[in-house]
């Protein structure tokens, strides 16, 4: 195997040799960013044919397409908004639009969070009662605070019994095929979005070419500045010495070779990492999970009477867990274009059946429970196009924390070596913490 085969992707040994990222998805391209500014070489490695991960855009019926709603949430972090707005700008901007969601429950399309005669209408006056009841008890309960052991008893505290088992025990069920109660407490600050902080109204911005222009955009203006990403380029493996990672070797569609490495910045699952290292072993805990996403686009005839961004099916009856409508989005985009495109997604454990469905029955699947959502009957569909994304939904389980503390005692163990991203740390971020978590890289990576 050669030590170089791809021209400028290494240089002299030592300080000249470059920091390979693996990993063009947000986080990634975030860090060879950092690490650009920090004067490093970067080499970017990717198996996939474009940059984005799972933030990429598609293009279908003439429009590019975001890969299910990838919200990015006016309300951010104000380092991650002003760098998305500057890279969103620079690729015909941003449309700003006011969240609006909504939800299936028990057979109804209510707001989310529903009102209170959306709720007396779906449960009925004893269940609403009993709800409050439960709620009530949960915020008198808070006064003597306790550490929860699970999700189950972090949301019950926050919502109440007769809430948590109506709406998120089936929810959490469906999404990560798991009760709360196996779920870390942390799942329920992702589920309830306690990180963000303030009262204003928030916006969802979305660029104008969808989300993938963004990282398409950042992209260019890393190999301005010397960066290479090399597409289409898988890892088979990384070579090691005395704790340190030496290269990393890699394959192309004509070629297997090796990229002498000074540091490694990587975004894949822990796991993987493992398995290219020497002289690790598998964990003793059971691998992180993560769960496929299965994604079916549906091309529409008009108007579909749904107008919300997204709409979450709490009902388990509901196969589809999700129904984005790309209109409400992108409104301005879409103004004049006479069809409507909406992405439904599934997720699997991927040996279930719906893993066993063809792309033609997933998507007869999606066409079956449209009216479930709101969407008009009669509705003609046109076309559709079905996207499968393996792993792409990390599972918290319950002690995942003492899983990755197992993991992190043998990758810690290369001096060099750092972990960014929603796989390389195994939780639920999303494109603005990547834009952070990309960029704050320890400087070991350079100086060890």
């Amino acid at each position: 195997m050669s030590a170089l085969v791809v021209e400028g992707v290494t240089g002299r040994a030592g300080t000249d040799q470059p920091v390979v990222v693996i990993g063009a998805g947000p986080a990634g391209l975030a860090a060879a960013e950092h690490l650009l500014d920090a004067g490093a070489q970067v080499v970017v490695v990717d198996g996939a044919p474009g940059v984005g991960g799972l933030s990429r855009s598609i293009e279908l019926w003439g429009h590019r397409f975001d890969l299910g709603p990838h919200s990015f949430r006016s309300d951010s972090h104000p380092e991650s908004v002003t760098r998305w707005l500057d890279l969103a700008g620079a690729v015909g901007g941003v449309e700003r639009t006011r969240v609006r969601r909504s939800a299936v429950w028990r057979g109804r399309v209510v707001g989310f969070p529903p009102r209170p005669g959306q709720v007396l209408r779906t449960v009925g006056a004893g269940a609403a009662a009993r709800a409050a009841g439960t709620r009530l008890a949960a915020t008198l309960n808070r006064r003597e605070p306790r550490t929860p052991v699970d999700a189950y008893q972090a949301l019950v505290a926050s919502h109440g019994r007769a809430v948590v088992e109506e709406l998120l025990v089936p929810y959490t069920r469906k999404y990560l095929g798991a009760h709360p109660r196996d779920l870390s407490p942390a799942f329920a600050d992702e589920l309830q979005a306690t990180r963000r902080g303030g009262e204003r109204p928030v916006e969802l911005l979305t660029p104008r070419e969808g989300t993938g222009a963004v990282w398409d955009e950042l992209a260019r203006r890393l190999r301005a500045r010397g960066a290479r990403i090399l597409l289409g380029t898988s890892v088979t493996g990384l070579s090691a010495t005395d704790g340190r990672v030496t290269a990393v070797r890699v394959r192309d569609t004509s070629a297997e070779f090796s990229i002498a490495a000074r540091a490694v910045v990587s975004s894949v699952p822990a796991p993987v990492l493992l398995r290219w290292l020497p002289g690790t072993t598998a964990p003793s805990v059971p691998s992180l999970r993560s769960r496929d996403t299965y994604l079916v686009h549906l091309l529409l005839d008009g108007d579909v009477g749904q107008d919300s961004h997204h709409v979450t099916a709490y009902d388990e009856s509901l196969r589809v867990g999700r129904l984005t409508n790309t209109r409400v989005w992108r409104p301005a985009a879409f103004r004049d274009e006479p069809r409507t495109v909406l992405c439904a997604e599934f997720w699997s454990s991927g040996d279930d059946d719906l893993s066993a469905r063809t792309d033609h029955e997933l998507a007869q699947l999606a066409i079956a429970e449209l009216p479930a959502f709101g969407v008009d009957r009669g509705v003609r569909v046109l076309d559709h196009d079905v996207l499968r994304l393996p792993r792409s939904v990390p599972v918290p389980t319950r002690g995942v924390e003492a899983a990755r503390a197992q993991l992190d005692v043998q990758l810690d163990a290369f001096s060099n070596l750092a972990r960014v991203g929603r796989h390389g740390r195994h939780d639920g971020d999303g494109q603005e913490d990547a834009l952070l978590t990309g960029r704050s890289i320890d400087a070991h990576v350079l100086t060890a």
